[in-house]
C-alpha cells in the first residue's frame, strides 16, 4: 500500500526541470480579521503549474522535493515571486504581511537566513513584511542551529508561526523559549474539541502571540470560532488560494474599494 504513492511521485529530473522552467509558482491565500472582514495578510502556497498535468497541489510533489533536497531552491523561487508582488503592492500603497512555509531542517545551516536577509535588502523591504510558518511536528527536539536561526529571523523583524498547533508539540518549555509570534490552529477543532481552541487562545495571550484559525471551510466553522474569541482566520470559505495575476485584481476590489466577505 505504501509503494504506490512513492512510485507516483515525480522523478528528481522532473522536479529539476520544473524548477529550471519556473513551473513552481506561489499562489496566495488571504488571511482576515474575522470580526471586521479586513485583510490581515496573505500566505504563499506552492503550486506546480505542470505543462501536461495542470495545476498540482503540494501533496503531489512536495515529498519528492524534500527527498531530492531541492526544497531550498523551490523556496528561493517562491520568495522572489512573493517579494516581487510585495513591491507591486507597495507602489499601489497596499501594505500586507506575506507568510511562507519553511521546514525546520532548512535552518540547520546559516545560508537560508542569509538569503532572506539579502533578498529583503535587494527589494528594499522591511523584515516585518514577512512571516515564516513551521509545521509543529518539525519543531520537536529542535537543534541548537535551528534555534539560533529562528532568532536571526526575528532580529530581521520577521514573524514566526507554528503551523498545525496542537497536533504534536510536546514541550511547553520549548514553546516558551523559541521566538514564535503566532500560532495556527485548525478550525475543525470546533467540532470535537472547542476547548483546544479556547486553551490555545489563552496560551497565546499569555505568551503575547496571535492566533490564526485555518481551514475555515464553511460559515458554521466561521461563526463558532468567532464566538470562541478568535480574531484571525483563513480558509476556502473566506478566500481560496489564487495566483498573483488574480490576486492583484482581487485586492483592487477587496482592499482598495473596501469590500468585505
Amino acid at each position: 500500500m505504501d509503494s504506490a504513492p512513492l512510485k507516483s511521485l515525480p522523478s528528481e529530473l522532473q522536479i529539476q526541470r520544473g524548477l529550471a522552467l519556473g513551473e513552481f509558482r506561489a499562489w496566495f491565500q488571504p488571511k482576515f480579521r474575522l470580526r471586521t472582514g479586513q485583510l490581515a495578510g496573505v500566505e504563499a502556497l506552492v503550486r506546480w503549474e505542470h505543462p501536461g498535468r495542470g495545476v498540482l497541489p503540494p501533496a503531489d510533489f512536495l515529498a519528492a522535493v524534500l527527498a531530492y533536497d531541492l526544497i531550498d531552491e523551490m523556496f528561493k523561487q517562491l520568495l522572489e515571486q512573493g517579494l516581487n508582488l510585495l513591491g507591486v503592492l507597495r507602489r499601489q500603497r497596499v501594505q500586507v504581511e506575506m507568510a511562507f512555509n519553511l521546514h525546520a531542517s532548512q535552518l540547520l545551516g546559516t545560508g537560508l537566513v542569509t538569503h532572506v536577509q539579502g533578498a529583503l535588502e535587494r527589494h528594499d523591504l522591511a523584515g516585518s513584511t514577512l512571516l515564516f510558518e513551521f509545521a509543529e511536528h518539525g519543531l520537536l527536539d529542535t537543534a541548537l542551529p535551528v534555534q539560533e536561526n529562528l532568532q536571526r529571523l526575528r532580529r530581521l523583524g520577521c514573524g514566526l508561526a507554528i503551523d498545525d498547533f496542537g497536533v504534536g508539540f510536546s514541550s511547553l518549555q520549548l514553546l516558551c523559549e523559541l521566538p514564535f509570534s503566532q500560532l495556527k490552529i485548525n478550525g475543525e477543532f470546533v467540532h470535537h474539541s472547542p476547548a483546544m481552541i479556547s486553551s490555545t487562545l489563552a496560551l497565546a495571550t499569555s505568551l503575547d502571540m496571535s492566533v490564526v484559525v485555518e481551514g475555515i471551510g464553511n460559515p458554521l466553522i466561521h461563526d463558532r470560532v468567532l464566538a470562541l474569541g478568535c480574531e484571525l482566520g483563513q480558509g476556502f470559505y473566506l478566500a481560496r488560494p489564487m495566483p498573483a495575476h488574480r490576486l492583484l485584481p482581487w485586492l483592487e476590489t477587496y482592499v482598495i474599494r473596501g469590500s468585505q466577505f
